[in-house]
């Protein structure tokens, strides 16, 4: 009986003695922390137990080493317009695994629930960010507002060839991707694009109000052309009629007029001819034979 509390007693302890169980998660890397330091190995995504413990228990630390997708939004004075620029840039950076052992000894782990982590954002804070931030400004101040809004794949082709040899040089990462993804623009430039843009607008509505006009006053002139085409005919026509009316008329009233002037002269005479100077009388001249 007493061999068997013996024997309880001791698998009691060794159970109490057994290391934890830990887990190194995908995307992230691992090393057993002991009282010593760490130990060499790099731990791939796994579970496993820790050694048992009794005055000093081991303890996993993980790193994350996903690939980030990370913004930066800044503002950059221009020297050549003299105004600020705001842009947001984006990168996404992945750590390289040659470099990652060595950040368990520079980075100290923070304490989670999931157990000791070195975040992704500790290493990227500590080493790329200002350096991002730095050489973007760099470049993008030696270019006008212009300059950039109208070349912006070239702007981001060269960004991403300067950021990626300053971060593959002086920190644990490798780019994956980098661009501008957002622009924005001083008020002055933009509301002078705005008003450059009423201005089109206006010159294009002008313009066409323009061609309407034309092409009224193009018909009314044709139209006032007809017309006085129309009007010209009508009036040589009546002027016609006018003159063949006139000249019948004028001849009948020559006609009448010359009865007139007969039956006058043959009311005056006295029945008596005229005598010449010789005593004559001078002949009677039938009227039909008049002039």
């Amino acid at each position: 009986m007493k061999t068997v509390h013996i024997l309880l007693a001791a698998a009691a302890a060794l159970l109490a003695g057994c290391g934890d169980r830990v887990e190194v998660p995908p995307a992230h890397v691992g090393k057993v922390m002991t009282k010593d330091g760490y130990q060499p190995e790099l731990i791939g995504t796994s579970k496993f137990r820790l050694a048992p413990c009794f005055a000093y228990c081991d303890k996993l630390v993980v790193l994350d080493v996903s690939d980030r997708s990370t913004p930066e939004s800044m503002q950059i004075f221009i020297p050549t317009d003299k105004l600020e620029l705001s842009v947001d840039v984006q990168t996404t950076l992945s750590l390289n695994p040659q470099k990652t052992e060595s950040l368990f000894g520079t980075i100290a782990p923070e304490e989670t629930k999931a157990g000791a982590v070195i975040p992704w954002t500790r290493v990227y804070n500590t080493y790329a960010k200002q350096i991002v931030l730095t050489e973007t400004r760099e470049y993008l101040s030696q270019y006008s507002i212009a300059e950039i809004a109208s070349s912006m794949e070239k702007v981001n082709n060269d960004l991403r060839m300067l950021l990626s040899k300053a971060l593959a040089d002086k920190t644990p990462f490798d780019v994956r991707y980098v661009g501008i993804t957002g622009v924005k623009y001083p008020r002055i430039i933009t509301q002078a694009q705005e008003n450059a843009a009423e201005r089109r607008e206006q010159i294009q509505q002008e313009e066409a109000q323009l061609q309407i006009s034309k092409v009224r006053l193009e018909r009314e002139l044709q139209e006032a052309r007809l017309q006085r085409q129309i009007d010209f005919e009508r009036a040589e026509s009546e002027a016609a009629a006018q003159r063949v009316q006139r000249e019948a008329v004028d001849s009948r009233v020559l006609e009448l007029r010359k009865l007139e002037n007969e039956r006058l002269w043959i009311e005056k005479w006295d029945g008596k001819l005229p005598v010449t100077a010789m005593g004559e009388a001078i002949p009677m001249i039938q009227l039909g034979d008049r002039k």
